[in-house]
């Protein structure tokens, strides 16, 4: 009777285990390569919220070449809403990752299309076209229990001025009614 009891015990306990691995991991049980990955899908549908969910509270956000720092929840997502509103398309076109430990480095092209009209009005210039790039850069990542404390971008800096300088020839300043 007694081996029984035991050999019941052990098949719920198995059971149990089985179902619970059924169940999708926690976000904090997620590897960093996955945050990286919700991360970039978030990022491609534009979502702002989708992005904030996956860095932590107090996490900071570093563009090495444009000597950018926002640290929280609210730098983080003013930088955020602002990408997403001067853009009328985002992806990311990943070349190489490397994972070690809760390092997530990824190299990849930030692709898109630039809202000239947005974009115009920022410098003061009207009938600015839209822009379509590609922009070569790094990411480094650090995740920790699921969320993204710390990311450093490093842009290719001569790409990004040569696309400004594409942004700023286009369009006729305000006012002026000449072309720049």
């Amino acid at each position: 009777m007694r081996n029984r009891r035991w050999i019941a015990a052990i098949a719920v306990a198995w059971v149990t285990l089985g179902l619970l691995s059924a169940v999708p991991a926690p976000l904090a049980a997620a590897g960093p390569g996955l945050v990286v990955d919700r991360f970039q899908a978030a990022y491609r549908a534009g979502s702002v919220q989708g992005m904030l969910d996956l860095y932590a509270a107090d996490a900071t956000f570093e563009d090495v070449s444009q000597r950018h720092h926002f640290k929280g929840t609210e730098q983080l997502q003013a930088m955020l809403t602002g990408i997403v509103a001067v853009h009328l398309s985002l992806d990311l076109e990943e070349t190489r990752r490397v994972v070690d430990g809760d390092t997530v480095v990824v190299e990849y092209a930030y692709k898109g299309q630039l809202n000239g009209a947005v974009l115009g009005a920022s410098v003061g210039k009207e009938g600015c076209p839209d822009l379509t790039y590609t922009l070569p850069a790094t990411s480094w990542f650090k995740v920790k229990k699921g969320r993204i404390v710390h990311q450093k971008d490093f842009i290719d800096w001569a790409t990004f001025l040569d696309l400004r300088e594409e942004l700023l020839a286009a369009g006729t300043d305000v006012g002026s009614g000449a072309g720049s």
